[in-house]
């Protein structure tokens, strides 16, 4: 969409105030007091916060990007329904991290007394792997093609398949592991925290690439998840492939991540979101079938 700068400023001030709300809900829905913890110096309570932010971002972005048809009027109404959408999705996600994935600890009582990084990089990660996959089902490419309607309904849709695949992963990533994933991270083992966080990101990615653009029919875009979940199955054994063999060859990327070696930690994580940016750009899920 194409618009003068009077118009443009008013998508920023809507922006800022649909960040602000967004802010408040999010300080509403989570168990602690996240500007008294701040205050404190906890790292850890800014942590979730920023994932949910650069997810909100994402799914604005989502919804002005791309032709739309429509008047100004309505264009601007429905970017305001698919963000608040994508906020009230994205609060959805931090209850599924505490009860699905996290869910053999106390996420709150980690993040505010112990202050463990780890746990707050995985919501970090859930976050911004949820905000780029809604940001994939309102952009104006696919709504142009199936409707408005079809952005709510595909945004729902896709979204809860792409939880669906993230608690599957993060079953999969334990078992591929040689260390008990959720054992660690309550232990305050950062590395495997940052480390898992990233494989969740570059998950995310991939799924957004799946889901974006004109997927055409149901059948055929449920057809595209399934081949993507493969990819996402097949990912980490290549990733770990990769590490062990090209990038840090002299060591035992798994047993460092496990000794708490943070730079380990960070090293999987950014390798791995490395691959799935050029998964997302040299890989068309759309008409791989």
């Amino acid at each position: 969409m194409k618009y003068s700068i009077l118009t443009s400023l008013i998508y920023i001030v809507v922006s800022c105030l649909i960040l602000i709300f967004g802010k408040w809900l999010f300080t509403k829905c989570i168990k602690y007091d996240m500007y008294s913890e701040i205050k404190k110096g906890n790292v850890t309570a800014i942590i979730p916060y920023c994932g949910f932010l650069f997810g909100n971002v994402a799914v604005l972005i989502g919804a002005f990007v791309g032709d739309s048809s429509l008047s100004f009027k309505a264009d601007l109404l429905y970017y305001v329904i698919y963000a608040l959408l994508g906020i009230f999705l994205m609060l959805f996600s931090g209850f599924i991290v505490e009860k699905a994935i996290l869910h053999k600890f106390d996420n709150v009582a980690e993040i505010v007394r112990d202050r463990n990084i780890g746990t707050a990089a995985v919501h970090f990660g859930i976050y911004v792997a949820s905000g780029l996959i809604i940001s994939a089902c309102v952009t104006g490419e696919t709504l142009a093609t199936h409707g408005k309607m079809y952005g709510l309904v595909s945004s729902i849709v896709y979204y809860m398949l792409g939880m669906i695949f993230l608690i599957l992963f993060a079953k999969i990533y334990d078992l591929l592991t040689p260390y008990e994933l959720l054992k660690e991270i309550e232990e305050d083992n950062v590395a495997v925290g940052v480390a898992f966080a990233g494989n969740i990101i570059a998950i995310g990615l991939i799924l957004m690439r799946a889901t974006i653009g004109d997927v055409g029919t149901w059948q055929h875009g449920l057809l595209l998840y399934f081949i993507d979940l493969t990819a996402i199955v097949l990912l980490l054994p290549s990733i770990a492939f990769i590490l062990d063999r090209m990038i840090v060859r002299a060591i035992n990327i798994k047993q460092e991540i496990k000794d708490n070696n943070i730079a380990a930690g960070l090293g999987e994580a950014f390798v791995i979101i490395c691959f799935a940016l050029l998964i997302f750009f040299m890989v068309d899920f759309v008409n791989i079938v």
